[in-house]
């Protein structure tokens, strides 16, 4: 468009006054780049004039940098039994006229206060509308109260396709890496479909649905949160990571991603999903070795205990063909997450049809059709809890934990720290240790072990603690405080 119009007037202009047509370019540029990124007419200094990658880039920026935000947090953890309260700084960008925050789950979902610093460096406050450590996302809201009543007017960016990244293509990253707000770093996509086996942050599991984005504009910490953006404006993923000792290898979550899972954090704080009890494989070479066809099925490496793939018969070494009628093809990592997250995106308590082929000794393989029910996606960790009175901290046992643990179904509280010198220390009690019973009362929650605790702190008794280490039971005395 602005070359069209610089043609159209530099045409117009020379049949009246000899001027080149890259002056009137330049003549032209200075007019509308005011307009464009919202800024008084001021000089254009001579290298935009001639440079379309620069005028691009400001372009983009005008549209996004309003909307990106510094993300103050105060955090807990936990050192040894003992809360730790801690600042940390992340990024994020506004995205509608509510003023939500879409950032990281690492940055702002397990954080107890959160400020805002806009792009005018003003303040607010924020709060935490939700959360999923899944896909390493979380949502916030600026305090539109304390918005108002300051007379603070903020932008929003929008939000692109990632479906549509293209290899080399040149993108933008915004942060506050190392604390250093309102930054920009340019590269190009440097893979658009990057895949990293599961991890976890803290213990809680992520990346287990989406691949990444790769890109070297630089990312780091700090960054994690803020936009990644091509030069039309239009935020295409979300900073997450950096390589390690690696030469600017930064990630960001796909887009579109963050816009499946917008809708149910702003519904329900959180992201529900299926789950049936199977970890996968990709296929890889050992297609050929069951005589599978070409682009055919994805290998179950394990079998969850207690899971609706066991209950179905499902095992170890079967070969996925399909579910509900979709095949599950993966020959190679990349393929994973695309299966994962079709299981997961059922309705819970759905019945699946799962198409399997299982080895037989003959060598040739069985077709078998198996059905299940799917249950609610749970994580292996859930949030840590202060018993003070014995100096201790603790969470509460999950279903997945036990699965992950080859552990039967049982209840109590995971002890995850014990203070020195403390009455959980004297009586000899360690770090892993499951409580299950006090003075005979069952322990079924870390609420209810905090009741406990404060009732015999109060009545200065006693207490025999049950708890279940390694494969036995053992009972610990406290004595009375």
């Amino acid at each position: 468009m602005f070359e069209y119009l610089s043609r159209r007037v530099g045409i117009f202009a020379r049949r009246v006054i000899p001027i080149p047509i890259a002056i009137w370019s330049g003549l032209l540029l200075a007019l509308l780049l005011p307009l464009l990124s919202g800024c008084s007419i001021t000089a254009v200094p001579s290298v935009l004039v001639h440079d379309r990658p620069s005028f691009a880039v400001r372009y983009a920026l005008a549209r996004v940098c309003p909307a990106v935000v510094r993300i103050d947090v105060v955090m807990r953890n936990f050192d040894n039994g003992s809360p730790v309260s801690f600042r940390a700084v992340g990024s994020g960008v506004i995205i509608d006229r509510q003023g939500h925050v879409l950032t990281n789950f690492h940055v702002a979902g397990r954080a107890r206060r959160i400020e805002i610093i806009l792009a005018d460096q003003r303040r607010v406050h924020a709060r935490l509308v939700g959360s999923d450590h899944w896909t390493d996302l979380a949502l916030l809201q600026m305090n539109m109260a304390e918005i108002k009543r300051k007379h603070i007017h903020f932008a929003r960016a929008r939000l692109g396709d990632s479906s549509h990244v293209q290899l080399g293509q040149s993108v933008l990253a915004i942060g506050t890496p190392y604390g250093l707000s309102r930054t920009v770093t340019r590269g190009i996509i440097s893979n658009t479909d990057r895949y990293f086996s599961a991890t976890t942050i803290d213990g809680y599991e992520t990346g287990w649905f989406n691949n990444w984005i790769q890109t070297d504009a630089a990312i780091n910490p700090g960054n994690s949160g803020g936009p990644l953006i091509n030069l039309r404006g239009r935020v295409i993923g979300i900073n997450t990571r950096g390589a390690r000792d690696a030469n600017n290898l930064g990630f960001a979550i796909p887009i579109n991603v963050a816009k499946r899972v917008i809708p149910s954090l702003l519904a329900h704080g959180r992201v529900y999903r299926s789950y049936i009890g199977i970890r996968l494989q990709p296929l890889g070479d050992l297609g050929n070795f069951y005589h599978i066809a070409a682009h055919t099925g994805v290998l179950i490496r394990s079998v969850d205990p207690d899971s609706p793939a066991s209950a179905a018969g499902i095992q170890p070494q079967d070969v996925l063909i399909s579910v509900n009628g979709r095949p599950a093809n993966c020959r190679f990592p990349e393929q994973l997450a695309p299966i994962r997250r079709f299981i997961a995106d059922q309705p819970i308590g759905a019945v699946l049809t799962l198409v399997v082929e299982r080895p037989a000794s003959t060598g040739k393989l069985t077709r078998l059709v198996l059905h299940l029910k799917t249950q609610r996606l749970q994580s292996a960790v859930s949030p840590q809890h202060a018993i003070t009175a014995w100096g201790i901290s603790v969470r509460n046992l999950t279903p997945a934990y036990l699965r992950r643990r080859r552990m039967p179904m049982i209840r109590g509280v995971l002890v995850t720290g014990v203070r020195s010198n403390s009455p959980a220390d004297i009586a000899g009690m360690e770090p892993g240790d499951i409580i299950r019973r006090v003075n005979g009362r069952a322990v079924v929650s870390s609420r209810r072990l905090k009741k406990i605790t404060l009732e015999l702190k109060r009545d200065k008794k006693p207490a025999a603690v049950t708890v279940k280490r390694g494969r036995g039971e053992m009972t610990l005395v406290f004595a009375p405080n």
